[in-house]
């Protein structure tokens, strides 16, 4: 059975909205709030896996607690520009907290200003923003995750499968590991810091790696699977290992692979948890992945975003960072524990 890590935010909240709020003040409760999520795109399955949780945890939440709760979702389309335009009408509306997938985490300066000129609160997720930008309004958070411990995960079960696989992975007996980086989009932290960290994890074991390729592939299930069938026309036996800044890319890397008709599939390693990448994992067609809880991190945003809309603040106890941030803790997937997590 997955593992589901659900904390006890505040206890469940051992009291009902309809009786009692958290501060003790009945009057500064709602009874009815909205809440507005902008998604940077609608193709990426992950992302899509939070939003569903998002919305999932919200319709509880209003079945639970007895408060009226209406969602709305709009599409970015990996548009900055649009999303901006997307977080004004929420605004404009008088939603009462936006949850907000950036399209640039490095461009939030138009939604940070808005949302403070309306004294609205906004929740990022899984595109963390420079810490400065955070910090330019009280009521903004960010939930998601440490990228540095994916990229060592990922390196980690890269090294336990060498020690034992060593001979069956290095095709040309020279010592040496060929491999392929499938990376997400340019810019993205989770790419950038995923990539650096799990060959760094790698080569600090004492295995030698040789790049083949780096390749961007924005995500992509179709891309990795042109850049992998690309690659190779030119290393139609040397490629040996393949990592992939997530799920989607590494399972576009196994389509290409299969369809080449390779006779030994390299070591691929993902990042997410998909339920397609666990079953390959389950076949040995994947090395393994490394869980990015959706599930979690649906039920945190849509908790705070209960709180903040109906209260005006987190809760005390919800264990913040730094009274900004909630990290989720990734967990490695290999053969060794697939059973755990794949649905029966």
């Amino acid at each position: 059975m997955r593992r589901f890590c659900g904390f006890l935010l505040s206890i469940l909240i051992c009291f009902s909205f309809t009786g009692c709020s958290a501060t003790g003040d009945n009057n500064t409760v709602k009874n009815s709030i909205r809440v507005g999520i902008t998604m940077y795109n609608e193709f990426d399955p992950f992302t899509e896996e939070i939003r569903h949780n998002i919305e999932d945890y919200l319709i509880q939440y209003q079945e639970k607690y007895g408060i009226e709760i209406t969602t709305t979702v709009a599409y970015a389309s990996k548009n900055q520009l649009l999303q901006n335009d997307q977080v004004q009408r929420f605004i404009e509306k008088d939603y009462d907290v936006i949850c907000v997938n950036l399209v640039d985490r490095t461009d939030p300066s138009v939604i940070i200003e808005e949302a403070k000129s309306a004294d609205i609160p906004i929740i990022f997720f899984n595109r963390e923003l420079v810490e400065d930008d955070l910090n330019r309004f009280e009521k903004l958070y960010y939930v998601g995750a440490h990228p540095e411990e994916s990229g060592r995960m990922q390196g980690e079960i890269v090294v336990n499968a060498l020690e034992s696989k060593m001979q069956d992975i290095d095709l040309n007996q020279d010592g040496v590991i060929q491999y392929v980086m499938l990376e997400g989009e340019p810019g993205h932290q989770d790419a950038i810091v995923r990539s650096r960290v799990s060959v760094e994890t790698i080569t600090a074991s004492g295995i030698q790696l040789e790049r083949l390729g780096d390749e961007i592939a924005n995500w992509d299930r179709q891309q990795a699977h042109t850049k992998i069938t690309s690659l190779l026309q030119g290393y139609p036996r040397q490629i040996e290992l393949i990592l992939a800044n997530d799920d989607n890319m590494a399972l576009g890397a196994v389509d290409a692979l299969l369809e080449f008709g390779v006779q030994s599939m390299p070591l691929i390693v993902g990042v997410n948890g998909q339920e397609e990448a666990l079953e390959m994992i389950d076949e040995g067609l994947m090395e393994g992945t490394v869980l990015n809880n959706a599930q979690e991190k649906g039920q945190i945003i849509a908790k705070m975003a209960l709180f903040l809309g109906a209260e005006g603040k987190v809760p005390d106890n919800f264990d913040l960072v730094n009274k900004k941030y909630y990290f989720i803790a990734y967990e490695p997937i290999t053969k060794n524990n697939i059973n755990d997590y794949l649905k029966k």
